[in-house]
């Protein structure tokens, strides 16, 4: 390899620019999740459930922003293990909620094609 082993190889501009999109989206999340958590209590408890789903992405995404930091001012690359957990929880995380939508979706599918099958075949013909 050509490269030394304590030579910094991160591209400091896209690790800064990730860190800045990173801090804010995160602040959007931790918002947004904090509305649906509150008006998901008024229709049921249940409801807060994906608000705080959203509160604990978006502080994940605060966690990136923090490690990223730490990572552009100490020039060392094993601060960027946390920054890659972070990101990996993140994912993970959101990996999970898709596929949950995603079977909630075809549950909802499959039982309306059996409500309308079933609405057929109990229809009465005089």
């Amino acid at each position: 390899m050509d490269s030394k082993p304590d030579e910094f190889m991160i591209d400091e501009k896209r690790l800064s620019e990730m860190k800045n999109w990173a801090g804010f989206l995160g602040i959007l999340m931790i918002i947004s999740g904090a509305l649906s958590a509150v008006f998901g209590i008024f229709i049921f408890i249940v409801g807060a459930i994906p608000g705080i789903i959203t509160i604990v992405l978006g502080l994940k995404l605060r966690d990136v922003q923090r490690y990223a930091e730490e990572l552009l001012h100490s020039k060392d690359q094993a601060a960027l293990n946390p920054l890659i957990g972070s990101l990996g929880s993140f994912f993970k995380i959101q990996g999970v909620l898709i596929i949950v939508i995603f079977v909630f979706i075809l549950l909802v599918f499959l039982l309306a094609l059996l409500g309308s099958f079933a609405y057929m075949g109990f229809e009465t013909v005089y």
